[in-house]
C-alpha cells in the first residue's frame, strides 16, 4: 500500500483481529485458557469484530509521520 500523499511505500503500524486465538486448533491460546473446560474459553473476549470476523490493518507512511494513514480490512 502506498501513502496517497507522497507515494512512498507505507509500514504496517497495528493490526486488529476479531478473535484472540482459533478455537480450532488453540494457536496464540493463552496459557490461563487451558485449564478451562472447552465450552466455557472465550476466544473472543473484547467482543470486537472487524468486518466479518477479519483483521483490521492500519498503515502509516514512513517519509511523513502527519500524512493521512490509510487501513484495509481482510
Amino acid at each position: 500500500m502506498n501513502c496517497e500523499a507522497c507515494a512512498a511505500p507505507m509500514v504496517l503500524l497495528l493490526t486488529v483481529d476479531s478473535r484472540e486465538w482459533d478455537g480450532a486448533n488453540g494457536s496464540w491460546m493463552p496459557t490461563e485458557e487451558w485449564d478451562v473446560a472447552g465450552y466455557l474459553r472465550d476466544r473472543c473476549p473484547t467482543k470486537l469484530t472487524i468486518g466479518r470476523d477479519g483483521l483490521l490493518n492500519i498503515f502509516a507512511c514512513p517519509t511523513e509521520p502527519v500524512h493521512p494513514h490509510r487501513w484495509s480490512i481482510q
